[in-house]
């Protein structure tokens, strides 16, 4: 009688087993899932970031072209957070952009005048966490015709992106 049971004892403990090890396998997933959906994407929010600091600089050197009597050529300066032994704010970094007639950054009409105009605005690399940003240029004359169309699209190599106007000055918000 023993030998009639030891069979039937080993096809129900395999399928404990592989019953466990499904379960299990599907907590995990199910976990590794909702671990991966609810964090937020740290590349993007960078971008974001980055995308508000750009416009920010921009603006600022609109205002400091008008404030200069529109020159052609403005110095950027970026102060620091604190204030020196004399109570004057400390500049931590000079860099000169280039304006057009309307008071806008501006490089030549091109993908690598795009990345110049994203070094004089930030001064800071084509980089996010390690990973390059791609500055593109698209022509407004091809696109629509209109040369004010032109445009400046600063992404990462899959997803996010945001554009800067190089006639207006306009910077639209991260789209994926």
């Amino acid at each position: 009688m023993l030998s009639k049971k030891r069979p039937a004892d080993g096809g129900r403990s395999l399928y404990i087993n592989l019953t466990v090890v499904v379960v299990f396998v599907a907590v995990m997933l199910g976990f590794i899932r909702y671990l991966n959906d609810s964090t937020p994407d740290m590349r993007r929010l960078a971008l974001e970031s980055l995308a508000e600091r750009f416009n920010t600089s921009v603006h600022y050197a609109h205002w400091q072209w008008q404030a200069e009597g529109r020159p052609e050529i403005i110095m950027l300066v970026t102060y620091a957070n604190r204030l020196d032994n004399d109570d004057k704010l400390v500049a931590t970094e000079r860099q000169p952009v280039f304006m057009d007639h309307q008071g806008w950054p501006k490089s030549d009409a091109s993908s690598k005048g795009c990345a110049e105009i994203w070094k004089m605005v930030l001064n800071l690399p084509l980089e996010i966490e390690g990973f390059k940003v791609i500055a593109e240029y698209f022509d407004g004359d091809k696109i629509s015709g209109n040369p004010l169309d032109s445009s400046c699209r600063f992404r990462l190599s899959t997803g996010p992106y945001f554009e800067y106007m190089v006639s207006t000055g306009q910077v639209t918000k991260v789209k994926s």
